[in-house]
């Protein structure tokens, strides 16, 4: 199991920002415009007179929800995207499995500066005035949290999770059918992608045939894929009935489960920064490796992804 979350890890950072992605989720109206919705949000940030970095600024995050306050992080990302590829493309792959936390502005801060070279000034400028402004935002959110002090000044955090193995959240749902879904749908699978998306993030959305597809490659060794749709809270049939519209749309059958935000499941998709997001577990309900941030909708990610999945059931590395 070491070994496959070294060999996880790597591909998940190699990943993590190759992609065009979504940030926290807010509810839209019309998915067959999810592409244009998102794209929209983002010009609307673009053009907003909301300095972040202004006293006015820090008393209105101060009233915003941890989900808003990531939609901000993520936003300030998509502004300059373009320029953060290029510090996102020193990432050491080497280094991230079993490393000790630090800090996500901390993180950041380091991959400008191994970009900086490859950098004019002007964007180098501004990928350090981005990190400031997400630092801010970060410590808003982890007194919200209730996260020690240390945490955001970058120190390491002691925590037993590099040595010891995640276990996939608690969970009673349903799926989009009505019937009731738990962890013991891991059971009898040697390993299951879990997608987490929602109806307004065209990158999730587009990636769907592509999860099709590798669902029903997969499935032929003993895997499978399962959605998790993080707008479709528990009951709510007009989301979930816009979602299975969604789904029909893009030709999926694997299952799809709805969430309930206050199980445990529901706060740890709480920390998911960027859609779409998966995971891969285990038929004993363990998360193998890092997550896979990003769409897999590329063939050459989608052939990393599957070759990575059939390796892990192979038991090969």
């Amino acid at each position: 199991m070491k070994n496959k979350k070294l060999q996880i890890s790597a591909l998940a950072l190699a990943l993590a920002f190759t992609f065009v992605g979504c940030g926290k989720k807010e509810n839209t109206e019309n998915s067959t415009s999810n592409k244009t919705s998102v794209e929209s949000k983002v010009n609307d940030k673009e053009n907003a007179k909301d300095n972040l970095s202004s006293d006015k600024s820090s008393m209105d995050s101060n009233d915003q929800s941890v989900d808003d306050l990531m939609q901000k992080q993520n936003d300030i990302l998509q502004k300059h995207d373009k320029q953060w590829q290029v510090a996102f493309s020193k990432a050491d792959k080497s280094k991230i499995a079993g490393e000790p936390d630090v800090s996500y502005d901390a993180y950041l801060l380091d991959l400008v500066e191994k970009s900086k070279d490859e950098l004019s000034k002007e964007d180098y400028d501004l990928l350090k005035k981005d990190v400031e402004e997400i630092g801010k935002i970060e410590k808003i959110i982890n007194k919200k949290k209730g996260i020690d002090e240390q945490f955001n000044k970058g120190k390491k955090k002691e925590s037993a999770s590099t040595k010891e193995l995640k276990l996939f959240p608690e969970f009673k749902s349903k799926d989009f059918d009505g019937n009731e879904v738990t962890k013991e749908i891991f059971k009898d699978k040697k390993l299951t992608l879990v997608n987490f998306w929602f109806n307004g993030c065209a990158p999730c959305v587009g990636e769907i045939p592509r999860l099709q597809k590798l669902n029903d490659e997969i499935e032929k060794m003993g895997g499978q894929v399962i959605g998790i749709n993080t707008e479709a809270k528990a009951g709510d049939e007009e989301i979930i009935k816009e979602a299975k519209k969604i789904l029909k749309k893009q030709g999926a059958t694997y299952k799809n489960i709805s969430l309930d935000p206050d199980s445990e499941l529901g706060k740890y998709a709480e920390q998911i920064m960027s859609y779409p997001t998966s995971v891969l577990v285990d038929s004993d309900g363990n998360i193998v490796g890092d997550p896979i941030v990003g769409a897999i909708d590329k063939k050459d990610t989608y052939n990393k992804v599957k070759t990575m999945i059939e390796k892990i059931i192979k038991d090969e590395i």
